[in-house]
């Protein structure tokens, strides 16, 4: 007899379920340390292991340096089954220390893309065009912050990865800070677990109760990494710490402290824990609605004109303008 089971769970499924969750944090009595590694193509990065000697305190360095940041979105524009189009904008914006100086739009993209990956390399290269501009207005010390990890995966183009590498080296020559700050890592432990949910453990037990970070992870990282990784928390009153990529030029004559102690000054007391320039560029860079349908009112009078707006329409699956976020790809 079949029985309704709405809102229960499968006793089998969650006995395995905590077996497993179970595997990753006790595997025996005494665990050894464990420690991050780095999975791509089948081959393995292992880090340092993991001990409360690497876990360090620091304070906000105040500067009166500027601080550059670039953010992106993207949105589908239309989604036509084996392919879409998608639409991105750019925002950048100057800081001094952590007062604005100017903000701004770069002009709106789009482009086919016929599938995830393609998707995410369009937007890194518009991300990293972005960024060599808005670099040639910094100056020795000044900072420029990605949203982004400076890691440019080898499934994409070379000439995407020759931008990554201009970026770093141009930022370098200028002498100019280039650090991206990830909001979501996937970095793991060995055990499977999250590298950051155990640092944030970790520094919990220490009783640590001022930013932290924790550094050195890696002795070797894969040829397509230009900077290295630390974890920090900017701020001992937030919930979250984050992945931050160092560019590998910018620890040239400079500690890590330093640098985390720069990019911790820019916090703002309502959001702490995050640099203010990245949040501000993030909302500048998000689509209205109204927006979205003016621009696909445009682009729809373009399609008139050559002649195929009624057989590109056909092929629309989607006819509603609302916000979506691609693919996991967020913006």
């Amino acid at each position: 007899m079949i029985q309704d089971a709405r809102g229960l769970l499968e006793v089998r499924d969650l006995r395995e379920l905590i077996k497993n969750i179970a595997r990753i944090y006790i595997e025996e009595e005494d665990p050894p340390d464990p420690y991050p590694v780095i999975r791509f193509a089948g081959k393995t990065y292992r880090g340092y292991e993991i001990t409360g000697d690497n876990l360090k305190t620091f304070k906000p360095q105040p500067h009166w340096n500027r601080v550059a940041a670039i953010d992106a979105s993207v949105k589908v524009l239309f989604n036509c089954g084996s392919y879409k189009i998608l639409v991105s904008k750019v925002a950048w914006g100057f800081w001094r220390g952590y007062f604005r100086e100017k903000t701004g739009i770069f002009p709106i993209r789009t482009k086919i893309v016929w599938d995830k990956v393609e998707a995410a390399e369009w937007l890194l290269k518009i991300e990293l065009e972005a960024a060599l501009k808005v670099l040639e207005e910094l100056e020795a010390d000044d900072i420029l912050l990605l949203d982004r990890s400076l890691a440019v995966i080898p499934v994409f183009k070379k000439k995407t990865r020759l931008l990554m590498e201009e970026l770093a080296r141009k930022a370098g020559n200028k002498d100019v800070i280039l650090a991206g700050i990830v909001k979501s890592s996937k970095l793991k432990l060995n055990t499977g677990g999250s590298l950051i949910g155990h640092l944030i453990y970790l520094a919990a037990l220490e009783g640590v109760e001022e930013p932290w970070y924790y550094y050195p992870l890696f002795d070797t990282l894969p040829t397509w990494y230009y900077g290295d990784i630390v974890v920090a928390k900017l701020d001992p009153y937030a919930d979250e710490a984050f992945r931050i990529d160092v560019s590998f030029y910018s620890l040239i004559g400079r500690r890590i402290r330093e640098v985390l102690g720069k990019i911790a000054y820019t916090q703002d007391p309502a959001t702490p824990g995050y640099p203010y320039p990245l949040i501000s560029v993030h909302k500048l860079s998000l689509f209205a609605d109204e927006e979205l349908e003016r621009i696909r009112e445009k682009v729809s009078a373009f399609l008139q004109d050559a002649g195929v707006l009624n057989k590109f329409m056909k092929t629309v699956r989607s006819s509603t303008f609302k916000e979506r976020k691609l693919w996991g790809i967020t913006g």
